[in-house]
């Protein structure tokens, strides 16, 4: 350490820590790369690659296929059943988790006239517990996870990558016997920050005047992808006494680079499907019985000192309801063993704001970017149930009556207004050039581009996303870059703005007679 003037401690989690170094963007003199401090790590990983029907591939085009769904609730099933107390299941992000979801809670297990589903069957085994698309409710949410691994069968809590409980949450001892990772969490492909970046690496690679080797789009995806899985795994080991499994459900882990995973874990992954996994699991834990029977004793005291701590601070606080908990940390907060501090009231989830402040600094979408999406896409999609006119004549309408000058609204009558007409313009109503459109991948926009309209591209997405620019001028930017040449790419360029700018680029293509 001689000479040596700043040392820089880093997380195991942020491997591989080449990339982590280039995109710091400085020059290490020396780099360091520990082993674990026990000499074994008490940490059995899996990687299942076959189920039941066959491989086992999360890609999103695979994602509705009945049997590769069918083989994931299988081998989560088969995993909760060898697993005591608590098990964390993170999925790629909130759509394929809810998509999955819905599917499990429908579909029997093995032949049709099986009396249970897949959710039901998970809900005997463990109790389950989802993480909620709100941030008001988590707490909520964390209380019944915790509550539930106490009990004799334990608690699985279902949450997300990059989301509320992958990063930041310590699950200790009981609450994290086992990890499980369901698909490879990329980054949003259609992210207009995800775009970009991608384009600078791509432009970074075709130059010659770097003194290093620049890195290339497709790793960076790749290993954030990466980063996201190591933050999770992260969660099994928290402590020299600490033990659990990790279990990665998609074949594409089997061909990843050692380097990809954090130098602790690489000397416990093993290969296997999904029957082997359940057999090495449950042998890892029979091994351990004795451990797991002094942790279930040591958490019961834990949860009990911390009601007790919960109870003192209460009892000392403010008589206002809403000052109860000013002093009160996170363990008292969760603890199984009160059951006073859950709330009965029903927690009405904040409606979500899009932030489109502007920010110099480049970070990664999390999962409630999609949520943003996918909220709007709903209540858009939403208009469409409204089937036949009969229905309509049901609702009352509110019109503006001309001779009212204060301007307030009256009902009119059931009757709706006869010579207003009410076009709802969702992606289902478009034409089907614009439906086709919409389906062309980012990565096309600037293929065959010249370089000066590459430029121009570049700049307006970076306006946009940095200085606030409308989307007024962002339209007519990319109209002079596309139009009249590529109208299917220029239609496909509202893919990469915001939600609510969407719609409107849309409207002012069709309000022009763009066609193509």
């Amino acid at each position: 350490m001689r000479g040596v003037r700043n040392v820089l401690l880093a997380s195991g989690t942020l491997s591989p820590i080449q990339a982590f170094t280039y995109n710091m963007g400085l020059n290490f003199g020396a780099i360091l790369e520990n082993e674990h401090a026990l000499k074994q790590v008490p940490v059995l990983t899996s990687i299942v690659t076959r189920g039941k029907h066959g491989g086992l591939v999360g890609s999103f085009q695979n994602r509705k296929n009945i049997e590769y769904v069918s083989d994931v609730g299988e081998s989560l099933i088969r995993v909760m059943e060898t697993t005591p107390q608590g098990v964390l299941v993170f999925f790629s992000s909130y759509s394929q988790m809810d998509e999955l979801v819905e599917v499990w809670k429908k579909t029997k297990r093995g032949a049709s006239d099986s009396p249970e589903t897949f959710w039901e069957k998970m809900e005997k085994t463990k109790k389950i517990a989802v993480e909620p698309r709100a941030k008001e409710q988590l707490a909520a949410v964390r209380l019944r996870y915790t509550q539930g691994v106490s009990e004799p069968h334990g608690a699985a809590l279902l949450a997300v990558c990059r989301g509320k409980v992958s990063e930041g949450i310590d699950f200790c001892d009981a609450e994290s016997r086992a990890v499980i990772i369901v698909g490879i969490p990329y980054p949003p492909i259609h992210d207009e920050r995800v775009v970009l970046k991608k384009m600078y690496l791509d432009d970074l690679m075709g130059r010659k005047d770097l003194t290093n080797e620049p890195q290339s789009s497709r790793d960076w995806y790749q290993m954030e992808a990466f980063r996201a899985v190591n933050q999770a795994i992260g969660r099994v080991l928290r402590h020299k006494n600490d033990f659990g499994t990790v279990v990665l459900i998609d074949t594409r882990y089997a061909s990843a680079k050692p380097e990809m995973f954090p130098k602790w874990l690489r000397n416990t992954i093993s290969r296997c499907d999904s029957n082997n996994c359940a057999l090495k699991t449950a042998r890892f834990f029979k091994e351990r019985g004795h451990l797991i029977e002094n942790s279930k004793s040591e958490y019961i005291k834990k949860q009990a000192k911390t009601c007790k701590s919960f109870r003192q601070v209460k009892s000392q606080s403010a008589s206002n309801p809403k000052d109860d908990i000013t002093d009160i940390t996170l363990e008292d907060m969760f603890s199984p063993a009160n059951m006073k501090i859950e709330k009965k009231e029903k927690i009405e989830p904040r409606p979500i704001k899009y932030d489109s402040s502007s920010s110099s600094v480049f970070s990664l979408p999390t999962n409630e970017d999609e949520l943003k999406v996918k909220k709007w896409e709903q209540e858009n999609d939403s208009q469409t149930n409204v089937s036949s006119s009969s229905d309509l004549n049901k609702r009352k309408y509110k019109a503006e009556t001309p001779g009212n000058s204060s301007g307030q609204h009256v009902v009119s009558g059931s009757e709706p207004p006869k010579k207003r007409k009410m076009v709802l313009l969702t992606r289902e109503t478009l034409p089907e050039k614009y439906q086709n459109a919409l389906n062309i991948p980012t990565s096309e926009l600037t293929k065959g581009m010249s370089l000066d309209n590459q430029k121009q591209f570049v700049a307006t997405l970076k306006g946009y996303k940095a200085t606030n620019m409308e989307w007024q001028e962002v339209f007519q930017r990319l109209h002079q870059i596309f139009i009249p040449d590529r109208p299917d790419l220029f239609i496909s360029c509202s893919n990469i703005l915001r939600s609510e700018d969407k719609m409107k680029y849309i409207r002012r293509s069709l309000g022009m007679k763009i066609n193509y």
